[in-house]
């Protein structure tokens, strides 16, 4: 009787709750089948079946829940990868929600950034088999593959910049030392991304022609985002429903939550057998990293699947997702090892599954699948020579000036965070509650779950600090107002330059002199930047051939750190000493992390002969397509007001 009530029920309550507010569907559900279990009692006994007692309809609201949530979880465990499961509970709803999207033949554009991933890491996936449906693409000619080269730094957030909005200038690092602002600077906090956007957007970005941003750093000038670091807070547009209702699909939300669950099983186990068949190099894996690692490859993977197949069969014209599992596991497991291949295997099904989708669209689409950076490996600075970078800088002052070392937030909880703050912001009521009951992880009006000592933007810090990106360092004097240059370096702390230079974890440093400008400087050898050719044994010549032009590009930010430091980089394994506690990394130069792939239908007009050298370059292809594709959408140029 409960079954069958609520199944005729259901259709109604999803329908009035698609139109008043998501809330009202578990509210409609739960109360709905309370009822059916007080009214069973008397079929029961009418029917002369028996009896049983329900001694208030605050119980039978109880069972009812119990019930849902038994049922709901058991049927999601048991339909994780049933395709008709997905198909009926989370497809059809929004299908039908979305039927009177007007059909157009202009194609729209799938843009699928894999966080993280080079293009020879994925080479070796497709020819392993993890990835079938690229695979196939690439097999019957549809798609091509290519590289291409990240500015420096090589991490999401000057990446997305250039990718987006067409312009990184000023963007280091992953975090940086602002002197003219006094503070640090962070990609991974909302207001260091908002001030990015502020500075860099011109109107005209990737996704102006009214695109999606989903789950990025920034919107490249879109006005419906949803999870994007420089617009949380902000008025988004209809995605910030389409992402309410993912939370409020009882099979969505109880599918996330067994795939959650199983990650977290997942990964303790594969720490287990790292440790226990001694992989080298490998870092410590604890149960918090667990839970962080289930948000990337199940709640977050799982909305932006959602929300691109809400997109999709609402005929969006662009859409640019970035999904984050691969960079967080490969930090933690390995570029190249198999925990990492598993999650590009299931990232693969979800790129079948978005295919399958748009053949059901109001319009046709292109996927365009990209990253936005590599990684490269090796064991750490830390553990190759028992001392961090700041230690280093710390010994040789010789206790004249005190350093600091702020801790870096994961990147991927950081997008949790932001996962988070999109849906806390969705309107007012939901914000003040959960505010409140957040208010003990809430930093400089920001969410910050897991953070502990973590430092924000307002906090003093010491005479100098140190950070890292990867195998990419920056010592600041934060007392300082201008930038050092070579020769105060070498009068103020005559032991600094020469003992960073003569370590063997440092490949080179950079520096500016007042008389011969860039200075890259080696234990054999200086680079001059601005006159380009080297003394001695250049310490560019393993990095890359384009490794003197990212150094001299970054060298001239207004906000460049007075010391850039490079580990050492091993050409012949590819392996980088990163000065953080991961073994797989980016940030800098040396290995794969230069190395990002693109792969495109191959009906979009390009040649791959040429190089594509920075994001901007990047992001200049990308519109190219985007203005064949849609030629009728023109840019125009934003007024003065």
């Amino acid at each position: 009787v409960v079954t069958v009530v609520t199944a005729f029920l259901w259709p109604l309550g999803y329908w009035l709750a698609s139109r008043f507010h998501p809330v009202l569907f578990p509210l409609l559900s739960f109360n709905a089948m309370a009822l059916t279990i007080v009214a069973a009692r008397w079929i029961v006994e009418l029917a002369d079946a028996g009896s049983f007692v329900v001694a208030g309809y605050g119980w039978a609201l109880l069972v009812a829940i119990g019930l849902t949530i038994g049922n709901t979880v058991l049927g999601a465990f048991y339909s994780v990868d049933d395709d008709a499961a997905y198909a009926r509970f989370v497809i059809r709803p929004l299908r039908l929600r979305y039927a009177a999207a007007e059909r157009q033949s202009e194609p729209g554009i799938l843009f699928l950034e894999i966080d993280g991933l080079a293009e020879p890491v994925l080479r070796q996936a497709l020819d392993a088999g993890y990835m079938p449906t690229l695979h196939r693409w690439l097999i019957a000619g549809s798609h091509t593959l290519r590289a291409w080269e990240p500015d420096l730094s090589s991490q999401t957030s000057a990446s997305q910049a250039g990718i987006l909005l067409g312009s990184n200038d000023g963007i280091p690092a992953f975090r940086w030392w602002d002197k003219q602002r006094g503070r640090l600077m962070v990609s991974s906090k909302m207001s260091t991304a908002e001030a990015l956007e502020e500075a860099l957007s011109t109107g005209n970005g990737l996704l102006a022609r009214g695109g999606g941003s989903r789950f990025n750093v920034f919107s490249g000038d879109a006005a419906d985002c949803v999870a994007t670091f420089s617009r949380i807070g902000r008025a988004q547009g209809i995605g910030q429903f389409e992402y309410i209702l993912y939370f409020t699909n009882p099979y969505t939300l109880f599918r996330t939550l067994s795939l959650f669950i199983a990650d977290v099983v997942r990964e303790r186990w594969q720490a287990h057998r790292q440790r226990a068949l001694d992989v080298q190099p490998r870092i410590k894996r604890g149960l918090g990293y667990a839970f962080v690692r289930a948000s990337t490859t199940a709640l977050l993977q799982e909305a932006a699947c959602f929300m691109l197949i809400a997109d999709i069969l609402r005929g969006v014209p662009s859409a640019y997702v970035t999904f984050f599992a691969y960079d967080e596991v490969a930090h933690h497991s390995g570029i190249d090892r198999a925990d990492a291949f598993k999650v590009l295997k299931r990232l693969d099904r979800i790129i079948a599954l978005l295919e399958r989708v748009t053949e059901q669209a109001p319009r046709p689409y292109r996927i365009i699948v990209l990253s936005d950076h590599g990684q490269s490996m090796g064991a750490t600075f830390r553990q190759r020579y028992g001392q961090t970078l700041a230690e280093l800088v710390e010994q040789l002052l010789a206790g004249s000036l005190r350093v600091s070392s702020p801790e870096a937030q994961d990147e991927g909880l950081g997008q949790l965070n932001a996962g988070i703050a999109q849906a806390i912001h969705y309107d007012s009521r939901t914000a003040r509650l959960a505010t409140r009951a957040l208010q003990g992880q809430m930093r400089d009006g920001e969410l910050a779950l897991g953070s502990r000592r973590r430092a924000s933007e307002s906090e003093q810090f010491e005479d100098v600090v140190v950070l890292a990106s990867g195998n990419l360092g920056l010592i600041s004097f934060t007392r300082l107002p201008e930038r050092l240059s070579y020769e105060q370096l070498v009068d103020q702390f005559p032991n600094l330059l020469q003992g960073l230079i003569n370590h063997p974890g440092i490949g080179f440093i950079v520096v500016r002199s007042d008389t011969e400008g860039g200075l890259v400087l080696g234990s054999r050898g200086i680079y001059y930047l601005d006159h380009d050719y080297a003394a001695g044994e250049n310490p560019l010549a393993h990095y890359g051939r384009n490794a003197a032009r990212h150094l001299m590009r970054n060298d001239g930010f207004h906000n460049a750190p007075d010391i850039l430091v490079m580990s050492a980089y091993d050409p012949a394994t590819g392996d980088v000493a990163a000065f953080e506690e991961l073994v797989g990394c980016h940030g800098g130069l040396g290995g794969p992390q230069t190395q990002p792939f693109l792969l495109y239908p191959n009906d979009l007009p390009h040649d791959p002969t040429v190089p594509i050298v920075g994001a901007a370059a990047l992001h200049a292809v990308l519109l190219g397509w985007v203005n064949y594709l849609q030629p009728r959408q023109e840019l125009h140029e934003p007024s003065a007001a």
